[in-house]
């Protein structure tokens, strides 16, 4: 499955014999998955149909649908008005005039002021036959929001491995760097030590031994490993067939928390300038992340 965008857009329309439908989807990055559905009335029964068809295209997203239906020049209104209404209105004005003497009569504006009366009558709606006529539509929308989703998590891979290369390229130099500094550090251990016992040098295996607790100490072989494994994990997901935004986030924690212990660890300029790159492109890779599904 290609990496999708939370990000997305898609619309379609369809003529059908219970109208024109259209059906527009619209979508922006959220940790969960968020869900609106606006559509006409007379279509709310099929709301649960319509939101696993949604869901089923999406697992994260703050996803707003509209549905419109067009039912174009439908001819006469048929109308119709509520005569038990109007009668339990009169029954109560009349009362009203008899316990207090009340003159006047009674306007059809009186009634309509209090109650509707009056009404269109409501189509009979088969709903096994308006989930016909939308579904095409509804199935078309989705693939267009599909579609602008994966062109987005196109360029978003794109971006993700530019700036993975980055990071890869940084950590070369600092792995063919880290051998050298102990051996830096033991040269100048020994100059020191040389000066402060004007010219008498200890036993060498004195200072081989501290030379070797310092590197010990200053080992950053581990991090680098394994972060040149959360590397390769992280390009290993684009091509998987699940959506895995979330799992990358969990990565890149993990990526962020080696490059702060080699820099913790760097006790050397050029490294510590090279762990500050890697922790600036893993911040971009965080904010690139937040539209991924």
């Amino acid at each position: 499955m290609p990496i999708r965008s939370m990000t997305g857009f898609g619309l379609a329309e369809a003529a059908t014999p219970s109208g024109t439908y259209r059906v527009e989807i619209r979508a922006v990055n959220n940790r969960f998955q968020e869900l609106q559905i606006r559509q006409p009335k007379f279509m709310l029964n099929l709301e649960s149909k319509i939101k696993k068809e949604i869901t089923g295209a999406a697992v994260r997203g703050s996803i707003n649908v509209f549905i419109g239906c067009d039912k174009g020049d439908g001819g006469p209104v048929a109308l119709s008005w509520d005569r038990a209404g109007v009668d339990v209105y009169m029954r109560i004005f009349n009362e009203i005039k008899k316990t207090y003497g009340l003159s006047g009569e009674i306007s059809i504006s009186d009634l309509l002021r209090f109650g509707d009366f009056i009404k269109s009558e409501s189509e009979v709606h088969d709903d096994d036959a308006l989930w016909k006529h939308l579904r095409p539509p509804l199935t078309a929308a989705i693939k267009s929001f599909q579609e602008s989703r994966e062109t987005e998590g196109a360029q978003l891979v794109k971006e993700l491995k530019k700036t993975l290369k980055d990071i890869s390229k940084t950590l070369n130099l600092i792995e063919k760097r880290a051998p050298s500094r102990v051996r830096e550090y033991g040269a100048a251990l020994s100059d020191r030590i040389e000066k402060m016992l004007s010219g008498n040098l200890p036993d060498p295996q004195r200072i081989a031994a501290e030379v070797a607790i310092v590197a010990e100490r200053l080992d950053i072989t581990e991090e680098i490993v394994r972060l040149k494994a959360h590397i390769e994990k992280f390009n290993a997901d684009f091509n998987a067939d699940e959506p895995v935004g979330k799992r990358m986030g969990f990565l890149l924690q993990e990526m962020n928390r080696e490059a702060n212990t080699i820099g913790s660890k760097a006790n050397d300029t050029e490294i510590a300038h090279w762990s500050v790159s890697l922790k600036e492109n893993i911040e971009k890779i965080r904010e690139q992340i937040q539209n991924i599904e």
